[in-house]
């Protein structure tokens, strides 16, 4: 199964074994892949944190201080601490514009049926931004256990019942999809107008270059096999 990320420099790809990145510095995209390790995990996770713009880094910087602080010492806590939870949750939502520029992009190649090649970018910018497979679909859950029991219940309550929810659209997609279609519908709607932006070429280059870097390399490696 093939999974797709985005990130404010870039896009990768990946499954199990594999994942391959296109990422832009300076105007300029880099290409790598790497077999997935503990070590390609840290890089992945690397790039993203820190490929935020400076006032995201700092916000988050100023977020984790206040749990620590709020933990170590509660009566200095004015807001209560579990709704950082909550930002987290919703963090799909406040994208930095270029990510979401990248987030349309990676959907955009998934949409496109033919085949991907560089040729064929000009289709592949008039393909759908909504995947159907998107981790936006999660965070809808996630929202849909929190809002239905925020009022009447203890604010980490809440957020548990957001988790539990999470958990349920993630292993039980198959039955929720036949029988709660409405979530998925507002997935959509969320995808289309706030979790994406309509890619510019840059944006489209880069993801489907990580594509089709992915392809390559999964090809290879079902030829050694």
């Amino acid at each position: 199964m093939i999974m797709g990320m985005s990130f404010s420099r870039g896009v990768l790809f990946h499954d199990r074994n594999v994942l391959a990145c296109a990422e832009v510095k300076d105007g300029v995209i880099h290409l790598w892949a790497e077999k997935i390790t503990i070590r390609t995990i840290g890089k992945l996770w690397y790039r993203i944190f820190f490929s935020f713009p400076w006032y995201y880094q700092l916000f988050h910087l100023l977020l984790a201080g206040y749990v620590i602080a709020a933990f170590l010492y509660p009566s200095w806590a004015v807001v209560d601490p579990m709704w950082i939870a909550v930002y987290i949750g919703g963090f799909h939502f406040v994208f930095p514009s270029v990510m979401k520029k990248f987030h349309g992009a990676e959907h955009k190649v998934f949409s496109h049926y033919g085949r991907k090649t560089m040729d064929a970018i000009g289709e592949i910018a008039k393909a759908d931004i909504v995947n159907a497979g998107c981790s936006t679909n999660l965070v809808v859950w996630y929202f849909i256990g929190f809002m239905l029991t925020v009022f009447f219940l203890p604010l980490e309550w809440s957020v548990a019942s957001g988790v539990a929810t999470l958990l349920a659209g993630m292993f039980g997609d198959r039955f929720l999809r036949k029988y709660c279609g409405f979530a998925y519908k507002l997935s959509g709607f969320f995808q289309k107008h706030f979790t994406t932006k309509e890619p510019d070429r840059v944006h489209l280059e880069t993801a489907l270059r990580s594509y089709i870097l992915f392809e390559h390399i999964r090809d290879k490696e079902r030829r050694a096999a």
